[in-house]
């Protein structure tokens, strides 16, 4: 379904320069226009066989990786942006299934965005860095609380080493009220950093987050704010990210707290509408925001990466280019399946099972292709679904990307 209206609309202030830089790239793409290669005997001797990426095609691409293995989502959807603008977008299936009270899925209908959050977080501790004349290779050991015992190496541990995931600290990935709480948090800085500094993928990092990001913010800030309290740090975290990032696009009241019980999108397994199971809920992440949690529509999460790739008003081009370089709050690099470029995004998932095969859950996956200004965004409340022969919802997006390179 193609999309007319852009919804991606400048804050009132941005617009002129905006305007003033479309008319720069409508000059230069005017003088390119009037340019080509020629023989010696004046024919134009431009090149044809380069492959050229269909739009429509990834569009197709998306929906038929999705449905391919005949196990579709309960309820999913997708946005392709181009240039910053929404181009293509549409949902499917059900955010509640009839053992729920059925409830149509949207592209505005919220969904639990999971990891995805620390692509959100990473942004604010690049914001707060700068703001705070520090960089990514300082050290976080002055900004956490002062009664926290802080144990063997935590004082070379770098902002860097977090967004990363290159700690070292002691964690796991589940029984997030405990692990991901503030005492959580605490014990694990005591315990102290005692793996090795190789990348471990562990929700800790980016929870951390949640106490450093108000300790940055009370020094740049005309109040001091006490980290020292757990409701507190759980309160300016969200704060923070409100006023300066959600706020400046215009998208009012993100947040980690779910829509009301009896209308919020509910998560499944593939299989659950055949056996008449009922869906998950899920509660509010304030307690364990930072690593994962927020609670957005797609379009949203597709407003967000068209100003973090497209503007300047959430990072300068020299943070976004370092976000990139390091990967910070972003997946590893995939070299083998990259081959149009460079990719960037987030992964997110949450489930009940290890195996996702029979676990209930959320996939989410943000994806900016910059060689052709691309983004792409695709939710679904649901495990266990097979995506063009893979269970992996990045790699069925990067083949989708791939396959829709196509001779001219």
């Amino acid at each position: 379904m193609t999309t007319k209206n852009n919804i991606f609309t400048l804050p009132k202030k941005s617009r002129l320069v905006k305007q003033i830089m479309i008319n720069i790239v409508l000059s230069s793409l005017s003088l390119l226009s009037f340019t080509s290669c020629e023989t010696d005997d004046g024919i134009n001797d431009l090149q044809t066989n380069i492959p050229v990426f269909d739009l429509d095609l990834f569009e197709q691409n998306l929906i038929d990786y999705v449905e391919t293995g005949g196990d579709t989502p309960v309820g999913w959807a997708y946005t392709i942006s181009t240039d910053g603008n929404l181009a293509r977008s549409n949902a499917y299936g059900q955010a509640r299934t009839t053992a729920d009270g059925a409830m149509d899925f949207t592209l505005n209908k919220e969904i639990n965005v999971a990891s995805v959050t620390k692509f959100y977080t990473a942004i604010a501790v690049m914001q707060l860095l700068q703001a705070n004349d520090l960089t990514i290779e300082d050290n976080i050991a002055d900004w956490l609380p002062d009664s926290w015992t802080k144990g063997p190496g935590v004082n070379n541990l770098s902002f860097k080493d977090l967004l990363k995931h290159e700690s070292g600290l002691q964690s796991t990935n589940n029984n997030f009220d405990t692990t991901l709480g503030y005492e959580g948090l605490k014990d694990c800085i005591e315990t102290g950093v005692v793996n090795s500094k190789t990348r471990n993928y562990l929700n800790v990092n980016f929870a951390l987050y949640r106490v450093l990001i108000p300790s940055l913010w009370s020094a740049i800030s005309n109040n001091a704010i006490d980290i020292e309290n757990d409701a507190n740090t759980q309160f300016m975290y969200l704060l923070y990210m409100q006023e300066n990032i959600f706020d400046k696009l215009s998208l009012p009241l993100v947040g980690c707290f779910p829509e009301d019980r009896e209308t919020s999108t509910l998560y499944y397994n593939v299989n659950d509408a055949n056996t008449n199971a009922n869906g998950q809920y899920y509660g509010s992440w304030n307690n364990k925001s930072g690593g994962g949690g927020y609670f957005m529509t797609a379009l949203e999460m597709a407003k967000v990466n068209a100003f973090f790739e497209h503007t300047e008003i959430l990072v300068t081009k020299d943070q976004r280019d370092l976000m990139k370089l390091h990967r910070l709050g972003m997946d590893t690099e995939d070299a083998a399946d990259e081959i149009h470029g460079n990719y960037y995004g987030k992964a997110g998932s949450i489930g009940t099972n290890s195996d996702a095969t029979i676990s209930q859950g959320v996939q989410t996956q943000i994806v900016m292709f910059p060689s052709n200004r691309v983004d792409c965004v695709i939710v679904m409340n649901s495990q266990g679904v097979t995506l063009q022969n893979t269970t992996s919802l990045r790699q069925m997006i990067y083949n989708a990307y791939n396959d829709a390179w196509v001779e001219p």
